[in-house]
């Protein structure tokens, strides 16, 4: 019996702790689980009357968005175009004979008016001409007054008289012609107007078609432009133009169509549609490329932000605002959309006038949800500086009393750099402190690790928990 204790008996004491071991770990597993289980049922409760977005105006999970309301404004039917500005009339002034300018009676930038002298060309031999032409009309005059006295009273024949008329006739052309070529030694204004730049001077030989200068009337502009063939019909006379340039930004021409041509360039399918446009204060000059919008069909139809509308593969859709028991709720209305123009499409129907729809958050929002309105942020500014009176004045006076403390918080900043400081001078000073610390190092890699009692190394993370 005693064989067979000692045989068996370790054994079975070594069997009796491994299960006492076992059960011991068995029931901590099961305890831990039954905490972790807890805490998993505690956070699946309910948090709130507001989950979900079921609370009172939305709940603290409703999206927030910006409402905005549907208004009607006036909408067009546009075609774009580039138009070159060009005076109302200009010339290029220049002689209509080869002769030296006497005198020029305009400077570069002068507004000068119909009528007026503008260039005097040498005129002393024509003058003399015209003098001698004047002369002999008197002569031929006074000689036909005589033969037609004469032939009244019979003594002078009816062939005489009419030879002393036809001189003097011949006379008066001669006078005539000499006065036409005085005059084209004269250049005048042929319309009111601003002089250009003057590319001449007095004592300058000028012929035929050199340029002296340019006139311009800049009253108002005519703005030439070419619409598609398939554009015409709204190309009509009296139809509105708004017109642009990169020399006024910001800035608009409004004018009305004048003239449309009457044929197609075969070239390009186009169209030449000419504008008059009022150019009372000069900005517009002659040559300008300006951007056209040729306005037809004007009309008064709904509008929302282009940012409001949801495109879908069935359609466009706008976010209307519905009040539910005190909530605004989000419902998807299918519109049908017109022009664009300015960041606002035309809506031709789906919505009435004055609804309300989402402006901002549309990408948030969903169909029956809920939604928190916020204020745009163009009005925050205004919300910002609405309370001016926040700052009392007698309440902050006290405030120089908690200055002192700052003083003595001054003596912790050496305090807090003296460890960087010495931090900073702790280097190696020479090769030889580097040589002593490597062979330390080395010395120190070349130990065993040391061994670990079996009883402190080799338990197993349950055996240490436990």
């Amino acid at each position: 019996m005693t064989d067979l204790f000692k045989r068996f008996g370790f054994a079975t004491v070594v069997v009796f702790v491994i299960a006492l071991m076992g059960a011991a770990v068995l029931g901590k597993s099961v305890l831990s689980g039954e905490k972790d289980g807890g805490q998993v049922a505690a956070k699946a409760q309910p948090g709130g009357p507001g989950k979900g977005g079921k609370g009172k105006g939305g709940g603290p999970d409703a999206p927030a968005v910006v409402a905005g309301v549907v208004s009607p404004r006036p909408f067009y039917d546009v075609v774009q175009a580039i138009g070159t500005a060009q005076a109302r009339e200009s010339i290029v002034v220049s002689a209509k004979v080869t002769d030296v300018i006497r005198a020029i009676r305009f400077d570069s930038g002068d507004r000068v008016s119909r009528g007026q002298v503008l260039v005097e060309l040498s005129s002393i031999e024509q003058s003399a001409d015209l003098e001698e032409a004047r002369a002999s009309r008197e002569a031929a005059k006074r000689d036909y007054d005589r033969f037609r006295e004469l032939g009244e009273k019979g003594f002078a024949p009816a062939q005489r008289v009419e030879a002393a008329r036809a001189a003097y006739e011949q006379a008066d052309a001669r006078v005539r012609a000499g006065m036409s070529r005085m005059g084209d030694r004269t250049i005048r204004a042929p319309f009111a107007g601003v002089m250009g730049l003057r590319s001449a001077s007095p004592g300058a030989l000028v012929r035929p078609g050199d340029p002296i200068g340019t006139l311009d009337d800049v009253s108002s502009i005519k703005l030439d432009f070419d619409v598609a063939e398939s554009q015409i019909g709204q190309a009509r006379a009296g139809a509105d133009i708004v017109a642009r340039t990169t020399a006024a930004p910001g800035r608009t021409f409004t004018g009305r169509v004048a003239d449309v041509d009457t044929r197609v360039n075969t070239q390009s399918r186009t169209l030449r549609v000419r504008a008059i446009i009022p150019n009372t204060d000069g900005v517009l000059k002659p040559g300008m490329l300006l951007s056209v919008e040729l306005r037809s069909n004007p009309r008064m139809a709904l509008a929302a932000p282009e940012i409001a509308v949801l495109e879908r593969s069935d359609g466009s859709y706008l976010y209307t605002l519905e009040n539910r028991d005190g909530r605004d709720v989000v419902v998807p209305v299918l519109v049908s959309t017109g022009r664009r123009s300015d960041g606002v499409v035309e809506i031709v129907s789906g919505v009435t006038d004055g609804a309300r729809i989402v402006v901002e958050g549309v990408q948030r929002a969903r169909p029956n949800q809920p939604v928190k309105l916020m204020v745009p942020q163009a009005a925050a500014p205004v919300a910002a500086s609405a309370p001016p009176a926040l700052p009392p004045a007698p309440q902050a006076a006290p405030a120089p009393a908690a200055a002192p403390p700052a003083p003595a918080a001054a003596p912790k900043a050496p305090v807090a750099a003296a460890p960087i400081a010495a931090e900073r001078v702790v280097q190696p000073d020479s090769q030889r402190e580097l040589r002593g610390r490597a062979v330390t190092d080395t010395a120190s890699a070349d130990k065993p690790a040391p061994v670990l009692p079996a009883g402190a190394g080799g338990q197993t993370p349950n055996s240490a928990a436990d």
